[in-house]
């Protein structure tokens, strides 16, 4: 499979720059896998979404995914299987698509083939990247059959 992660504002430096550097480099040990930053919108919650959403989608490839806590929430191994079934019909690429700070609106999600919850927890988009990255090597793992993934 063939990821590219699209994602509201960049990291700068720190933790979790460093963090999302090292799971993208194991990732694409792999699997194909880029990350792309648009900017982040400013003025009101709606048009900031509306306009973070246009720039999001903008990149979208293949199977569009977007992280949203509405989303459906699958464990690891749950989703190692859905991507295999993915690939099996026919994608060769998943986007999944990262809001800002204001989240995504309802334009972006009713674009989506699939809206995925990270978590029950609200994440800070930027916290969102890293598990995403994370758990995108970790379904690799799976795939491969590596001794990464112990469930």
């Amino acid at each position: 499979m063939r990821y590219r992660i699209v994602a509201v504002g960049g990291l700068g430096r720190g933790f979790l720059a460093d963090g999302c550097a090292h799971y993208l480099k194991r990732l694409t040990r792999l699997a194909e896998a880029e990350v792309r930053e648009v900017r982040a919108g400013r003025g009101a919650p709606d048009a900031v979404r509306a306009a973070e959403g246009e720039a999001l989608a903008r990149h979208a490839d293949g199977r569009l995914v977007v992280l949203d806590e509405r989303g459906r929430s699958r464990t690891t191994a749950e989703l190692a299987r859905h991507v295999t079934a993915r690939e099996t019909a026919g994608d060769s690429r998943i986007t999944l698509l990262i809001g800002g700070a204001e989240g995504t609106g309802p334009a972006v999600r009713a674009r989506a083939d699939e809206v995925w919850r990270l978590s029950d927890l609200t994440l800070p988009h930027e916290l969102a990247r890293l598990v995403l990255l994370e758990q995108l090597y970790r379904i690799e793992t799976v795939r491969a059959g590596h001794p990464y993934h112990r469930a």
